[in-house]
């Protein structure tokens, strides 16, 4: 006897709801009784793509044209045969770009209707390759004349938007920052038409924010906000910040020819402090890209006294790199854990070059290191002795070797290639660093 199909309509709801879509979905072929129920009780729309895209630009051209139209079909019949009266979760992730915009209009339209919380459009382009991307249109936000405000219903109900190799605009972004109540979250990565944003008022729910490598971004301005966490990573912009008393993480990062264009020797450092001036008494978690930026003695950097968590990236050949990872450590006197990711450049260019010496800087609250982006070289080496040194309190050491984004793809050479650096890194490591480490320090290399 089939007892589960016998079961109420809640319980069979609550069944399907714990089951990734595909498998979800599949269920309708169990029975008749079982034909629609995905259909009315799945809120949990995530197409995650079959394979890993990762990869996937070493297809020929037909047949990459021949997956992604293969993963829009199955995202319009499941949208067309929904029809439950919410979800929660929309995600589509895929490489896709504007040859599919009608369809991704009528997923979006669709999200919204059902009032969607969480909204996420990732078209990821492998090595971030930008192809014709997706605009947002206009006209889903009743910025258009003659659109249906009744659409408009589901964007009260979202709490989370995340776009990627979507085109969207300030003025877009500031609608939805507007218009949605509860909208916490929001994440915007390889924009073109994104120039300006502000996100100014106090009835502005937005707590996270997080713009990555939007080449055409110039300006932010975050006013009279309960802003929890800002992170940037990209080119250099005029970041302006007032009254953000909750804001207590910040990641700024700057690709390398702007900060060297832009900040020449000192001047990132001093220009990342007086944009986060209002807020560096505050801050708890720090996140930023020293790679280019020259280290001068006669600088000061400004006490962080409630920063808890760092995470540095170096150039681990830079001349005075400990000097400046002295700095830091000693700018911030109550810090508990350190990232530390070094990053270095091709050998020969930088071979045989050494990092100097400097001047012990005992730090008593650190408990926890990780070092990533470790090598074989003597300079990785000597960060992490520094560390060992001067970090009095150290509980644990954790060391995560060499890696790049190939080294997990079976399929090419240069994957291949890169996983025999990683593990040379990893076995460089145990031989030259677990032995020096004191018996009390618990030591992981990953």
């Amino acid at each position: 006897m089939d007892r589960i199909s016998e079961l109420p309509h809640e319980i069979l709801g609550s069944i399907l709801s714990l089951l990734p879509l595909k498998e979800a979905v599949a269920t309708s072929v169990l029975s008749r009784h079982w034909r629609y129920a995905w259909a009315w009780s799945t809120l949990t729309l995530d197409f995650d793509p079959e394979e890993t895209l990762v990869g996937f630009k070493y297809h020929s051209r037909t047949l990459q044209n021949k997956k992604s139209h293969r993963y829009v079909n199955w995202v319009n019949r499941v949208v067309e045969q929904h029809s439950g009266p919410n979800i929660k979760l929309f995600r589509a992730c895929f490489d896709l770009d504007r040859r599919f915009t009608s369809s991704i209009d009528k997923w979006i339209e669709f999200a919204l209707k059902k009032r969607v919380q969480v909204l996420v459009l990732d078209f990821v382009k492998e090595y971030g390759i930008n192809k014709d991307s997706y605009m947002f249109p206009r006209k889903l936000l009743g910025l258009e004349e003659g659109f249906a405000s009744r659409r408009c219903v589901g964007l009260k109900s979202l709490k989370v938007l995340s776009f990627n190799f979507v085109d969207v605009t300030g003025e877009i972004l500031e609608h939805f920052l507007s218009v949605c109540p509860f909208l916490e979250r929001l994440s915007v990565s390889f924009v073109e038409k994104l120039v300006n944003l502000r996100v100014v008022g106090s009835s502005i729910a937005l707590k996270y924010l997080k713009l990555e490598e939007c080449d055409d971004l110039k300006r932010v301005e975050i006013y009279d906000t309960n802003l929890v966490s800002f992170i940037h990573t990209g080119t250099a912009i005029d970041l302006r910040l007032s009254n953000v008393p909750s804001l207590v993480e910040v990641a700024i990062t700057s690709q390398r020819n702007d900060i060297a264009r832009l900040c020449a020797s000192t001047a990132f450092m001093r220009l990342a402090f007086t944009q986060l001036a209002c807020c560096l008494y505050q801050l708890e978690t720090l996140m930023i890209n020293t790679q280019v930026a020259e280290y001068n003695k006669d600088y000061t950097f400004p006490i962080l006294p409630n920063l808890k968590h760092l995470e540095l990236t170096v150039e681990g050949d830079y001349k005075l790199s400990l000097s400046q990872l002295s700095s830091f450590m000693k700018a911030s006197p109550y810090l508990q854990r350190l990232a530390l990711k070094l990053r270095f450049w091709e050998e020969p260019f930088n071979e045989g070059r050494k990092i100097k010496k400097a001047a012990k800087c005992p730090h008593h609250y650190i408990k926890v290191v990780e070092v990533s982006g470790y090598c074989d070289r003597t300079n990785a080496v000597e960060h992490v002795m520094f560390l060992m040194e001067n970090v009095v309190a150290l509980e644990k050491l954790v060391i995560v070797p060499y890696w790049s984004w190939d080294c997990h793809h079976s399929g090419s050479e240069s994957g291949k290639r890169e996983r025999k650096k990683e593990a040379k890194a990893r076995r460089h490591a145990n031989m030259h660093l677990k032995n020096r480490v004191p018996s009390t320090v618990e030591f992981v290399c990953l």
